[in-house]
């Protein structure tokens, strides 16, 4: 999917998108949440950057997906949300990193078994949790 278009009418066509940071460009090469791949500067939307915290939308074009991540402040390198986990261990990384990306089937898959669900969260996920 592609970021929504600036809008346009009587006004609107001065404005730009929402930068003054340019962190699009200095985000651009985020890894992917979903698939891993570089996140290309157009597919960066800065949501809103209030200077201390920043939102922004990624779009992926290797898988489709949109995340909603923070960018905190760091003046050398601002840092997102999706960045690796350090609270994972090296063998749970390399599992998820190896898993393909969730896709429309996926959530379709899980919707349909939530409805048919009476439980609470507890009970889907087992003792474990």
């Amino acid at each position: 999917m592609q970021p929504a278009p600036v809008p346009e009418g009587p006004g609107l066509g001065r404005l730009t998108p929402m930068d003054h940071r340019s962190l699009r460009n200095r985000l651009a090469g985020a890894g992917c949440a979903s698939c891993g791949a570089a996140i290309l500067d157009d597919g960066i939307v800065v949501l809103a950057d209030r200077g201390d915290v920043a939102f922004v939308e990624l779009t992926c074009q290797g898988c489709g997906s949109r995340t909603l991540s923070l960018v905190i402040p760091d003046p050398a390198h601002p840092r997102l949300d999706s960045d690796r986990h350090p609270e994972l261990d090296a063998a749970t990384e390399a599992r998820l990193a190896g898993a393909p990306a969730l896709d429309e089937s996926d959530v379709t898959d899980m919707r349909a078994f939530l409805d048919g669900w009476s439980g609470d969260l507890r009970s889907i996920l087992g003792d474990s949790a």
